[in-house]
């Protein structure tokens, strides 16, 4: 019998049939209601090149895993992370345990490495992935809304009328819109405006533009998801008409957002508090820099100083952090004292909602933190 032949790297253009069908099969997707396809096209419609964003193993021609790899710029008040999202993890059920999803991950992050990526995120199970320096974190309120809390909260209140139209590809001007007002925000993923609609209708969701007495008042996605507004104050009234129009809802919001998790305390029901997806920080200077100058142009920062020695999946770093009259610095630090942290410590004690050893800080160097992490469903993959 002749020896196997393995291929193990990204995806070529000529495997994007087999790609496509391998994918829906280890996924249980039949290829028509369920399929990659309609399910990210974003991510698989040829034009984005599924392929070349996929690390595989084949054996003599026949694909037996593949991990995607997708990019993404963050754009965090107006400066860049670099991210690249995983996903579709898929091995062949006939050859699980050979170590091939490894393989595919390790290629996928060493890439990540090479390219100076600052952030990856996946979804899954955290012991799985904690293998591949992956941890939970990136705080956010979860408010859910029912009919009950509504009708008692506002009794004798009347409702503005708003029109919840869910827009098709075709829809260009209020698409347009949408991508104007997305693009306005100062914490966001850069979505290009031909690819704008793609984005938001991921994981076969909605998207639905806002609007009252004809006028476009901003957008959300699936079940308001990423609601965005022209003007806040109309946050209750939007929210009102939803669950008037479309029935209960579990509204996420990153945790920064306070005025939005006020305002919805005011009339919602349940509320909880957690990670909001898995990350790998690969970039650890870069992002703390960004993320906490970020939450200083929200809000109060507490006066201190604080050096990392941080043994990080891309290696080690050492940086020294300070904070003075709400100015953030964030520089490289060769000696001194630090707090020692090894890779997932250390996310979550930046980016994660509880850290033993975030505990033990000072209250004015624990108001740093959790950093500002987090990336709308649309932008995951």
């Amino acid at each position: 019998m002749s020896e196997s032949i393995f291929y193990k790297g990204r995806g070529t253009p000529e495997m994007y049939d087999d790609l496509m069908d391998f994918m829906n099969y280890v996924f249980g997707f039949n290829g028509d209601g369920s399929d990659f396809k309609k399910l990210l096209p974003k991510c698989y419609n040829k034009e984005y090149d599924p392929c070349y964003n996929n690390y595989v193993v084949t054996e003599n021609g026949k694909l037996r895993a593949a991990i995607g790899a997708y990019d993404y710029d963050l754009s965090v008040g107006g400066e860049i992370l670099k991210t690249r999202g995983i996903g579709n993890v898929a091995v062949h059920p006939y050859f699980r345990s050979m170590g091939y999803m490894k393989d595919c991950m390790r290629m996928a992050l060493g890439d990540m490495i090479a390219d100076g990526v600052d952030f990856s995120l996946l979804g899954g199970q955290r012991q799985r992935y904690q293998h591949f320096g992956f941890e939970q974190a990136g705080a956010q309120y979860v408010v859910s809304v029912d009919r009950g809390n509504l009708r008692r909260a506002f009794e004798d209140v009347p409702l503005p009328e708003y029109e919840l139209r869910d827009v098709t590809g075709s829809d260009e001007e209020l698409i347009g819109k949408m991508h104007a007002l997305h693009s306005a925000r100062d914490y966001r993923m850069i979505r290009p405006r031909e690819d704008f609609f793609n984005i938001a209708c991921s994981w076969r969701s909605n998207v639905t533009a806002i609007l009252k007495d004809g006028e476009f008042r901003g957008y959300f996605t699936g079940g308001l998801h990423e609601l965005t507004l022209i003007d806040p104050a109309e946050l209750t009234d939007v929210v009102r008409n939803y669950v008037k129009q479309r029935g209960d809802v579990s509204i996420d919001v990153p945790a920064w957002e306070t005025e939005t998790v006020g305002a919805l305390r005011t009339f919602g029901g349940g509320i909880s508090y957690g990670n909001s997806e898995m990350f790998n920080i690969l970039n650890y200077r870069h992002v703390t820099e960004t993320l906490l100058k970020f939450k200083a142009s929200r809000e109060t920062l507490g006066d201190g100083e604080l050096t990392l020695f941080i043994h990080g999946f891309a290696g080690d770093e050492r940086f020294r952090i300070a904070v003075k009259n709400n100015e953030v610095t964030v520089e490289p630090s060769a000696a001194g004292d630090a707090l020692e942290l090894d890779h997932l410590e250390a996310i979550s004690f930046l980016a994660g909602i509880f850290s033993l050893k975030r505990e033990a800080l000072p209250v004015a160097i624990r108001s740093w933190f959790p950093l500002p992490l987090f990336v709308d469903t649309a932008d995951h993959v």
